[in-house]
């Protein structure tokens, strides 16, 4: 079978092969990638509190590497500038975000489309009714809090001019008629930008660290919830395409393994209309064509390809290569000749 294996066919076949498997466990690895990047893992560095220019950059979308990350930026509050999202949940009760455009100075050499100091959204804190939420405070501000991707934009017809559906930039953006960064800041802290930052030596946000409105309660806003799990439907197809890789494999296997069998047992690979003999001379067996007057071995394909089912004969059917059974071997083999029947059976 080494010998069929290594035959310039066989080799060729393999060369095939391999390269749908490789197709096939290339796609498998694909799969089992997107299976591993659907989960998530708390990063205990996005907790650390980084410069806003360090994390992210005007124009530039706020990605899940981004997002989660605990910011610090100072700015300047515009006035009258407040609106609240309703529905938002604080320790099961529902209420009101406070959202107030901040101006970050020098943004705006940070993008070439702005034509002004880009503005950031913050979510200055969370208030049980509208008549809590009292005005930003003057002057530069420090503001400390988490960074998180737009939202959104939902309708919001049916509420109050001062209060939009969603914290979704976009809205806020023509809201303002001014540039925004893509993401915005959920607070954890407020405090006059002349005083030190409430961040201790290792980087994390004091606990004393507090907002400035009087009525605000501070948002309660995690890393976005850890999942390691596998997603199951991306590793079930990482696991079929392993499989027809081997598959690929297995037909290469059986196409060698056929043309052993094939020249062991030609018999049992050809199939016409009448009768075949053994030649012991040359080890095969024959067959008489009525349609060429003569014998032809069982190894001659052309020839038999002819009379195989389906396939109409025609006059000058060529039988290229075909191997004719000599005169002297037929008449050697005919002296006693053993007639067998299309199933390989002897009959009398």
């Amino acid at each position: 079978m080494l010998k069929t294996a290594l035959r310039p066919r066989s080799l060729a076949f393999l060369a095939a092969a391999l390269l749908v498997a490789a197709l096939f466990v290339s796609l498998s690895m694909w799969q089992l990638n997107a299976s591993l990047q659907s989960s998530t893992v708390a990063d205990p560095a996005k907790d650390r509190v980084s410069a806003l220019a360090d994390v992210t950059t005007p124009g530039e979308a706020v990605t899940s590497q981004q997002a989660d990350h605990v910011v610090s930026v100072t700015g300047t509050y515009v006035p009258d500038s407040t609106v609240l999202v309703p529905g938002r949940l604080q320790d099961g009760a529902s209420g009101y975000w406070v959202v107030t455009q901040l101006v970050v100075p020098d943004s705006q050499k940070r993008w070439d489309a702005a034509d002004s100091d880009v503005s950031l959204a913050v979510a200055r804190g969370w208030v049980a009714s509208p008549q809590q939420a009292d005005a930003a405070p003057s002057g530069r501000i420090r503001v400390i809090g988490r960074l998180l991707p737009t939202d959104s934009p939902l309708p919001s017809e049916k509420l109050p001019s001062d209060q939009v559906g969603s914290v979704s930039t976009a809205q806020l953006s023509n809201l303002w008629n001014t540039p925004l960064y893509s993401g915005y800041v959920a607070a954890f802290s407020e405090n006059p930008a002349a005083q030190p930052a409430p961040v201790s030596s290792d980087g994390a946000l004091e606990d004393s660290a507090s907002l400035m409105g009087q009525g605000l309660s501070r948002l309660q806003i995690d890393q976005q919830p850890t999942d390691t799990s596998v997603h199951a439907l991306n590793l079930f197809y990482a696991i079929e395409w392993v499989v027809f890789a081997g598959f690929a494999f297995f037909m290469w296997w059986r196409f060698v393994r056929d043309e052993q069998l094939r020249e062991e047992n030609p018999e049992e690979y050809f199939y016409f209309e009448g009768d075949y003999f053994w030649d012991e001379a040359e080890q095969s067996y024959y067959y008489w064509d009525a349609q060429d007057q003569c014998f032809y071995y069982f190894d001659d394909q052309p020839a038999v390809a002819a009379r195989a089912p389906g396939n109409a004969p025609h006059e000058d059917t060529a039988r290229p290569g075909a191997r004719r059974a000599g005169a002297s071997g037929a008449a050697s083999s005919s002296e006693n000749p053993t007639p067998r029947s299309d199933n390989g059976a002897p009959h009398d």
